[in-house]
């Protein structure tokens, strides 16, 4: 990689020094990082990202070591 990076303080990525000021100034007003998957998410949408993408993990850890059959049907 060539060119100066610098870590954004919200979102821990390495960004191009000669943007840095702007993308950070965006980061911090929009952006916060998610606690389970840590990856930056825009702060209006963070309970939609929660449900969506994290759900089916926790569904999974609930029923893991039970012995549930699920079976779908039309």
């Amino acid at each position: 990689m060539e060119g100066d990076f610098s870590v954004c303080r919200n979102c821990k990525r390495h960004v191009v020094s000669a943007n840095f000021t702007l993308h950070e100034a965006y980061c911090l007003q929009f952006l916060v990082l998610c606690p389970e998957c840590e990856e930056p998410v825009p702060k209006e949408t963070m309970e939609e990202h929660c449900k969506v993408e994290h759900q089916q993990g926790k569904e999974f850890q609930l029923l893991k070591g039970k012995s549930t059959v699920i079976i779908a049907t039309k």
